[in-house]
């Protein structure tokens, strides 16, 4: 028999026939996907419910040496949806453990699963009536929460790292380990108020990296309190300066949450009017008191007054949206909600109306219908400076101009000295001219900025690989050994993991038992 064959079988006995599918149809639904990346060669689909599950999974996938490649909902849109960086592999597909395990008020943090999405647990959220909310995406309501934290994703409130307070991890070793304090006890009080626990902190090595599968998260969620939003409008001219003085307004505490600038480029992802004219966009969020607020606004009125063009600010204590007209309104509405910590499908129901479809588009969806556009973007990290603004926007700028295509500026903080560049763009499906240009603007993107000091803070599937043969080094020879250690077997495939070596393979037992 087959190695193969056999774990499917072996996969079968653990697990059930329901949870396992070899159906063709079935596996080369979850290759395709909006980037058009090129399939990868798939052997099975499993589909856990449980941790035990996860860890007879992984029993068998090292007694047979087939690879296994996770997902939680596999909507890593941009990046790859569902594609495991190569193959053959067996899908772990994780969305059946969607249980919210704890929602704990006093210390603000929830416990969950790894197929729940952001909008299950934000409606959650609501359904308890706690002030609580979560640092959600805008890439939609149905997308995981653990797949994107453990990419890097931001939210509108920053970056979502900054809430991970421990995981749950089911290793390619067999063994299984929850970070922090969280190993001593299962639960309580006690225990999630202090993530690093005692010894090293663990949680950062769960981040793009493919030593074991995440079975659980906790989460921190954030206070759902008042709130005014300032919004500037400036010349390009002036972004630069733009930028350095937001930044500084942070140093000096006139700026409490969120910072985005945005030129507003982009069809689908709109927050703000489309305007004729090299005009840029920033909005901020300001917290405190209703006396801290309005003098916080005053003060960054008084600072940006010289800078933009024009300003605007809602208090969500004290103003009402429905003052404003049309257009205005619907835009404040989209971009409060998001910052309320409620998220939205409007950018996928933008992208289906550009193709005269409604959202949902029929049964396919985003990954499944090429008559949508086909997406693509590149995903930097670079100092919250106006000069390194300024070389992306350029650099962007000419490398979209040469392929003739269309590619968007967003950037927004994700600490305090730093901030997150996303440059979307989209392209023709059908046509197969056009998925290559996106393509080879997409690795343009990457040589430009990389040549300016400015790297990726994430990857796609195609992408990643040749990084980390370019950068081979220490770091990665160190990255290398840890899977050594943690999966010794290599049965987990991950983006950000070098490419592992040829090993023995051993024999592990697994039964259908629950796990100790």
């Amino acid at each position: 028999m087959r190695q193969a064959d056999r774990a499917v079988a072996d996969w079968r006995a653990v697990l059930g026939t329901t949870a396992v599918s070899t159906d063709a149809q079935v596996l080369a639904a979850y290759q395709m996907n909006t980037s058009e990346y090129r399939p990868r060669a798939l052997i099975a689909l499993l589909r856990p419910t449980t941790p035990d599950d996860v860890r007879h999974i992984i029993d068998v996938a090292r007694s047979t040496g087939v690879p296994l490649h996770p997902l939680s909902t596999g909507r890593n849109w941009g990046f790859g949806s569902a594609l495991p960086p190569r193959g053959p592999v067996a899908l772990v597909d994780l969305g059946r453990m969607n249980r919210i395990i704890e929602v704990n008020t006093q210390y603000r943090y929830a416990v969950f699963e790894p197929g729940t999405t952001q909008g299950q647990l934000a409606d959650h959220l609501t359904g308890l009536g706690c002030a609580l909310k979560l640092n959600v995406t805008g890439a939609g309501r149905e997308t995981s929460i653990v797949g994107n934290v453990l990419d890097h994703g931001g939210g509108h409130l920053g970056a979502r790292f900054d809430d991970l307070l421990g995981v749950e991890v089911a290793l390619g070793n067999g063994e299984t380990v929850r970070t922090g304090l969280w190993h001593l006890r299962e639960s309580g009080d006690l225990i999630q108020h202090y993530p690093p626990g005692l010894g090293p902190d663990l949680r950062g090595l769960f981040v793009q990296s493919s030593f074991g599968i995440v079975t659980k998260m906790v989460l921190r969620l954030h206070p759902a309190r008042p709130f005014r939003e300032l919004t500037l409008e400036a010349a390009e001219a002036r972004l630069p300066r733009v930028v350095d003085a937001l930044r500084q307004a942070r140093e000096d505490g006139v700026i409490t949450g969120y910072v985005r600038v945005t030129d507003g480029i982009d069809p689908h992802i709109r927050f703000f009017r489309r305007d004729t004219g090299a005009t840029w966009k920033a909005q901020i969020t300001l917290y405190g008191t209703s006396a801290i607020r309005a003098e916080a606004g005053r003060e960054l009125r008084r600072r940006m007054n010289a800078l933009v063009l024009r300003t605007d600010g809602f208090d969500t204590e004290h103003d009402d949206p429905r003052a404003r007209d049309g257009e205005d309104r619907a835009l404040l509405e989209a971009r409060l909600r998001l910052a309320q910590g409620i998220p939205s499908d409007r950018s996928l129901e933008n992208i289906a109306r550009s193709a005269g479809k409604s959202f949902p588009p029929g049964t396919a969806g985003l990954d499944h219908d090429r008559d949508l556009p086909g997406f693509l973007c590149a995903n930097v990290t670079l100092p919250f400076s106006g000069a390194h603004v300024a070389a992306c926007v350029a650099e962007v700028r000419a490398a979209a101009d040469e392929a003739g295509i269309t590619a968007a500026c967003l950037f927004g903080m994700i600490g305090p000295t730093a901030l997150s560049g996303f440059f979307p763009f989209y392209f023709d499906r059908r046509s197969p001219d056009a998925v290559s240009r996106a393509h080879a603007l997409r690795n343009e993107l990457h040589r430009r900025l990389e040549a300016h000091g400015i790297y990726p803070m994430r990857l796609d599937v195609d992408s990643a690989g040749p990084f980390i043969e370019r950068t081979d080094d220490g770091f990665w020879r160190t990255v290398s050994a840890l899977k050594q250690a943690l999966d010794p077997d290599g049965v987990i495939t991950g983006r950000y993991t070098p490419p592992p070596r040829t090993r023995a393979r051993r024999p592990v037992t697994h039964d259908t038992g629950k796990a100790p």
